[in-house]
């Protein structure tokens, strides 16, 4: 979870990389045969890009787009489906873990925590970290000049952390 321009698609696009075993360019949403650092295969659907800015003008629902994309995803081990998470974004917030809930998964933020010499977004965070999750795991992510080795580093970091949580 994060607003635009905290590194959010360049992380999914690392972990995306990571869990299938090769380096991809753009990340487009699919369905992904991904392979946990334990082996594992995991059936999953990957969206790239945050709810608010496709999907949500498209389905006008969390359950609409999630149908509309892949009828089967309550069958999937893993959903990755970004959200902004500005005030404005709550309401969507709240469909993602009703659906996810209603279909029987955990739900887990991970928000990605940006920081600079003004400061950090955490209170921008806190009312969608606030909200019934299940468990939430930050990313932080300092700034750089040049973060794209740091956004690789915290999408490997993110495929691991999910991987430990679906490897027994």
């Amino acid at each position: 979870m994060a607003n635009n321009d905290h590194g959010k698609s360049t992380i999914i696009r690392s972990l995306v990389s990571q869990a299938i075993g090769r380096k991809i360019g753009l990340h487009k949403k699919a369905r992904r045969n991904m392979v946990t650092t334990a082996g594992r295969h995991v059936d999953a659907f990957i969206f790239g890009r945050s709810y608010q800015e496709v999907e949500k003008g498209k389905w006008r629902s969390v359950v609409a787009a999630l149908d509309g994309n892949d009828p089967g995803w309550r069958e999937r081990e893993l959903i990755i489906f970004p959200s902004h998470v500005g005030v404005d974004d709550i309401a969507d917030i709240l469909e993602m873990l009703n659906a996810a809930h209603s279909a029987g998964f955990d739900a887990i933020a991970a928000p990605v925590v940006y920081s600079d010499d003004e400061g950090n977004n955490r209170a921008e965070l806190a009312p969608a970290l606030a909200l019934p999750w299940n468990g939430r795991w930050t990313i932080p992510n300092t700034w750089q000049e040049d973060p794209t080795g740091q956004l690789w580093g915290l999408g490997n970091d993110l495929w691991s952390w999910i991987s430990r949580a679906l490897t027994p």
